[in-house]
């Protein structure tokens, strides 16, 4: 037998490190035995090893149960351990690798204290003294260093020193770092590196839950970013597994997976500063916020894939607690994402939509491993509403709303909880944000619905709400709440009674109020409607119970207000709106990450204001609240964006950085609130200085159009401004769009032969038209009978002054009150309105809009969400569920009907300012959108558009804006004197839409007319004088009134065809013609004035009253009459629907 080699010493001291890296602990042994014989001297190198290798294999015979006698033999190694690391001076990894196998061994013995007491005191430096610049350490020392720095950190978290074993695991980053490299081919380095990152992971995960600070955060995804990494070099190896549990590990890698996706969603929700990178620099600015968004998208992926490979389809009576928990991180992460909190450009690619869609993936996936969760029927609808999928959206809710009732009927049955089952908060939360939803998008058959669910949720509420007293309590069903042969939230006991929150009986009560109230609004049956009415005031109110916290709820505040205003309550209704646009105290601007959410949802507040001011002839002070709709946000600029207001050149607009706006983060909704305003300013303006000043400011209206909505793909132009001076009186301050929020638009004279077209291509830089076409230099093209479009507040016939009637005085007063009232123009004193304090127990309407008006000058900081720990939101859902915004083909559509709209206010200012071929040429303009629109409706390849039918959350059908567009064009030609032209526009307007209030309106006027005698025929013969040929007018049959009368035997309505022989004048039509128009005027106005469009319709009334007068019918023309005087009085510069009655 030779003696000891150096050169084979060498050789089997590097071969017993490859072994121990690789984890080839059987060939550990001999190689202990050669070196022992070939390097003596490396005694403590080879009993740290031969500890190492006992230690390894107890562990590896560890029984499940008893204990187990190979470890308690580990105790045997302490003392030699002890004194050869005492004794070795020469070689200092020697001496480390023991010092970690001494630790080791108290560690399998069960004395974490001791193991750490044993280990090296600072592992990262004694580290660095043997793997420094100028030398590298061996593998097995760099394992070593990686394992004592896990049982240092697990024993000093045993201990509960939180603190120190997060440094402890951060001290060891850098050695992960190094050693990344080598993964693939060294087991053992692999094993302790995921179990080093894997606790690191989870107790810095539970630490930030406990105590967030920037610190925690950086130090959190420090960790979770060196997991991340090292998982992506485990599935880049072929061999190794990427889920399941790792060597030793307690918990399966999904659950770091889970963790870090846990801990991106806190920093996310809770607006917390984003650590961009592993050294910890945080930003908040858009580009980091795109990254922020890439990490959590990578993160939410790795972990759904594990989860749903690794989770089991549970038993019925099982729930998926883990997919259900991931349901609520990712709506919880949506809703901040999606909600108005990150602007759509941090979004990346697909922004708002595209992170919608993926959250539907996921729900629908997770929907695979469960079995009938509640959670997740309740996210698809919140969801799919967000999207505008209306049916899949409320199919959700049904299928949501059955599972619940059948699992609420078993636990009544049995007495035993299901947890997967949706408390009674969760389930009413759902169900107001389901009543609201039907009510604002609706239609008739959506607040149908909407009224049977808040009947079933009110009888609930009225047994279960502690606020209601006990008589109301014992006045209730014994047996329960039933809805058909349904039974329902009846199983829960009083304790979970007892929890759901105030505020979430506020808002249920808010949506049964919001429901009857749209009920009344659009119920068939005339006689229930002030029932319906009631009610509503009732629930609104008795939401704004102070014991719910929600007295100064907007939402609530303008739906009572709304309410009263139909009701004719305007004193009250206008102290509702006082008291909603008070100025809050100690409020936070900056505590709410979302920009200006509490001004814009004041603009419809001020808007009702106006028209409620403007039902008390306070015309200043309406026009005033316009403007406090728009001021309220300070700085114009931070309502419509930086150089916005100036009209420059487009290639300067180009130059100019783009800011973001409030308008851009608002939806369709609330830019249409917007515009909705805009036109009662300019209708305010023509009470107040004439038709001739409100066309003026059709321009910036039209502009307005372009920046909320952009291009509209149609090109039109406008009509010439008028060439009156504006009046000098103090009204004439009064500004539109551009005065009031722009900078004041410059009136003068135009030149009668200049023209311009006012182009869609100007909707990215906005600008006024330099010189529009005038009706001298616009051809009108004939048109067909086609429509859209609203009547725009027609003005009442002016032929009646003319051809005076055989009316009573009494009659002819009221006519004329009417008539002034319906335009209310030219001849308002506003000193008077200006004159009349407000009564005793009303605000006055000069301080509600004074004081708001202060409060907007001061302009709110532009939150930032810096330091912000949790979510703010009003909403009561578990997340603050995202606006519903229309996707592009629905949002088009859209803006094409409101654009409907604008046009035919405008045909209606031309026309009362007796412009009557730029009337022609806006009305135009108008049915050539209609036609477009008609066209891509007809161009639906699937079936569900129809021409007839309303689309949910899109407005007006195509036949109803046809209608609008007849109407208006009847409209223009009674103000031309064409009253028989006008009778063939109001009868295509009803073939379109047969219960158009304005073309009801106006077609049993001149019916009424016929019969009293007022209006006769023309004559068989044409006379010389014809009507302007124009697109509204061009009719060859139809003429003047003349002084000369024919009989005729064509229907009613008709005059005779030309092919007709001429009859002899007459001065009279039969009696059964009469006869006939009477009645069937009096059939289209009774059955109006039962309906949602035109029960409170002043002028059907007054019509109706004259039918009834004229057959006689005193006692019913007096109710009529008198009803007529009651809505007259209460009646605004428009309806109240032009504020959002469903949306609320």
């Amino acid at each position: 037998m030779g003696g000891p080699d150096r050169s084979k010493a060498v050789k089997y001291i590097q071969q017993l490190d490859q072994a121990q890296c690789g984890g080839d602990w059987e060939a550990v042994p001999n190689l202990v035995r050669k070196i022992r014989k070939h390097a003596p001297a490396r005694a403590c190198l080879t009993l740290a090893a031969n500890a190492t290798h006992a230690v390894q294999q107890a562990i590896r015979h560890q029984p499940s149960t008893g204990t187990n006698p190979e470890i308690t033999s580990l105790v045997q190694y302490v003392p030699p351990l002890i004194g050869a690391i005492d004794a070795e001076h020469d070689h200092p990894e020697d001496v480390f690798q023991a010092q970690v196998a001494l630790g080791w061994v108290h560690w399998a013995l069960g004395e974490p204290e001791l193991a750490a007491l044993r280990l090296p005191k600072d592992i990262e430096g004694d580290f660095s003294l043997l793997d420094g610049t100028s030398k590298q350490a061996t593998g097995w020392t760099r394992t070593c260093a990686l394992k004592a720095i896990y049982i240092k950190g697990v024993a000093l978290e045993k201990s509960r020193s939180l603190g120190d074993a997060i440094e402890v695991f951060e001290s060891g980053m850098p050695i992960v770092s190094a050693t990344a490299s080598e993964l693939k081919k060294a087991s053992e380095l692999r094993k302790w590196t995921e179990l080093l990152l894997t606790k690191f992971c989870l107790i810095t995960s539970q630490s930030i839950k406990s105590n967030a600070s920037p610190r925690m955060e950086a130090e959190t995804l420090v960790a979770f970013r060196a997991w991340a990494d090292f998982w992506e070099r485990l599935a880049s190896s072929s061999t190794a597994a990427v889920g399941g549990y790792a060597t030793e590990a307690d918990v399966p890698r999904r659950l770091i997976w889970k963790e870090y996706y846990a801990t991106l969603s806190f920093i996310v929700q809770g607006d917390l500063p984003y650590p961009s990178t592993a050294l910890g620099a945080t930003s908040n600015n858009h580009g980091m916020r795109i990254i922020q968004r890439g990490e959590l998208a990578r993160v939410e992926a790795r972990y759904e894939s594990l989860l749903l490979k690794e989770a089991h389809f549970p038993k019925a009576e099982q729930s998926s607690e883990e997919i259900e928990e991931l349901v609520e991180l990712v709506l919880g992460n949506w809703a901040v994402l999606c909600g108005g909190c990150w602007d759509e450009h941090d979004l990346g690619s697909g922004g708002r939509v595209g992170i919608s869609r993926s959250v539907l993936e996921i729900l629908y996936r997770a929907a695979t491993k469960t079995f009938h969760s509640t959670q997740i029927l309740r996210g698809l609808f919140t969801v799919h509403l967000a999207l505008a999928d209306f049916e899949l959206a409320f199919k959700a809710f049904d299928t949501y709303f059955e599972i619940v009732n059948k699992g609420k009927q078993r636990v009544q049955k049995t007495g035993e909880p299901e947890h997967a089952l949706d408390s009674n908060e969760d389930v009413l939360v759902t169900a107001s944000k389901c009543i609201r939803a039907l009510c604002q998008f609706g239609g008739v058959s959506g607040a149908e619905k909407a009224k049977k669910l808040a009947h079933f949720f009110e009888s609930w509420l009225e047994q279960h709400d502690p606020s209601h007293s006990q008589e109301e309590l014992t006045n209730g069903d014994a047996n329960g709440v039933t809805i058909g042969n349904k039974k329902l939230l009846d199983s829960g006991s009083a304790a979970e009674t007892s929890t759901v929150s105030p505020r979430v009986y506020a808002h249920a009560w808010r949506a049964i109020g919001i429901s009857n109230a749209q009920w009344a609004r659009l119920t068939p049956d005339a006689k229930s409607r002030p029932e319906y009415q009631t009610k509503a005031i009732t629930n609104l109110r008795t939401a704004l119970k102070p014991e719910y916290g929600c007295t100064d709820d907007v939402d609530t505040l303008f739906a009572l207000a709304l309410v009263l205003s139909e009701r004719r309550q305007i004193g009250e209704a206008i102290q509702i709106v006082g008291a909603a646009l008070a100025p809050q105290r100690n409020v936070d601007k900056a505590s709410n990450p979302a920009k200006y959410v509490r001004e814009r949802s004041l603009i419809r507040l001020w808007h009702l204001l106006a028209l409620l001011l403007s039902a008390k002839d306070q015309f200043t002070e309406a026009s005033h609240a316009c403007e406090g709709a728009f001021k309220q946000f300070g700085d114009l600029k931070a309502l419509f964006g930086e150089g916005e207001g100036d009209y420059q050149s487009e290639h300067l607009n180009g130059m100019q950085e783009k800011h973001s706006a409030a308008i851009d983060d608002m939806d369709d909704y609330e830019k249409e609130a917007i515009i909705e305003v805009k036109m009662s300013q300019l209708l305010l303006i023509e009470i107040q200085d004439g038709p001739d000043v409100a066309v003026n400011g059709t321009e910036e209206l039209l502009s307005l159009y372009s920046r909320l909505f952009g291009q509209t793909q149609i090109p039109f132009a406008v009509p010439r401004k008028s060439q009156q001076i504006p009046p000098t009186t103090g009204t004439s301050t009064l500004r539109s769009v551009k005065g009031s929020i722009f900078g004041r638009s410059k009136r003068s004279n135009r030149d009668a032969s200049g023209a311009t077209t006012f182009a869609s291509s100007t909707a990215e830089n906005v600008s006024t038209p330099s010189r529009p076409p005038t009706s001298h230099t616009t051809a009108s093209a004939a048109p067909k009978i086609q429509v859209t479009g609203e009547s725009g507040a027609p003005a009442k016939l002016t032929r009646r002054s003319q051809h005076p009637s055989t009316k009573s005085n009494k009659g002819d007063k009221l006519a004329h009150k009417l008539s002034h009232a319906s335009i209310r123009n030219r001849s308002v004193a506003t000193s008077k309105a200006a004159s009349n304090p407000a009564s005793d127990g009303e605000i006055s309407p000069t301080n509600v809009v004074d004081s708001t008006s202060q409060q907007a000058r001061e302009a709110p900081p532009r939150p930032n969400g810096q330091g912000t720990k949790s979510l703010n939101s009003y909403s009561l859902l578990p997340f603050s569920s995202p606006a519903t915004r229309l996707p592009p083909s629905k949002s088009r559509r859209h803006h094409i009907g409101i654009l409907v709209r604008v046009w035919l206010l405008i045909a209606g200012f031309y026309r009362r300012a007796e412009q009557y071929e730029d009337a022609k040429v806006s009305i135009e303009a108008a049915s050539e959108l209609v036609e477009g629109l008609e066209e891509d409706v007809l161009r639906d390849e699937t079936g569900q558009l129809l021409v007839d039918a309303r689309e949910w959350g899109v407005g007006k059908s195509v036949e109803e804006l046809w209608a609008d567009v007849c109407a208006e064009r009847g409209q223009v030609s009674l103000a031309e004197s064409w009253p028989f032209v006008a009778l063939s526009h109001f009868e295509a307007a009803l073939t379109h839409f047969p219960d158009h209030p304005a073309a009801i309106v106006g077609l049993s006027n001149i019916l009424l007319d016929i019969s009293s005698e007022v209006l006769v025929y023309p004559p068989s013969i044409p006379t010389i004088a014809t009507p302007p040929s124009s697109s509204a007018s061009a009719n060859p049959t139809s003429h003047k009134p003349s002084t000369h009368t024919s009989t005729t035997s064509t229907p009613l309505g008709l005059p005779p065809p030309p092919s007709q022989d001429p009859a002899p004048p007459t001065t009279k039509l039969s009696l059964f013609d009469r006869l006939a128009a009477r009645d069937r005027a009096h059939g289209l106005l009774d059955r109006l004035t039962k309906l949602g469009g035109g029960w409170n319709d002043s002028e059907a009334w007054f019509g109706l009253a004259r039918a009834y007068e004229d057959a006689r019918m005193e006692g019913k023309a007096k109710e009529a009459l008198w009803w007529c005087v009651q809505l007259e009085e209460a009646r605004g510069v428009r309806g109240w629907e032009a504020v959002g009655g469903g949306i609320a």
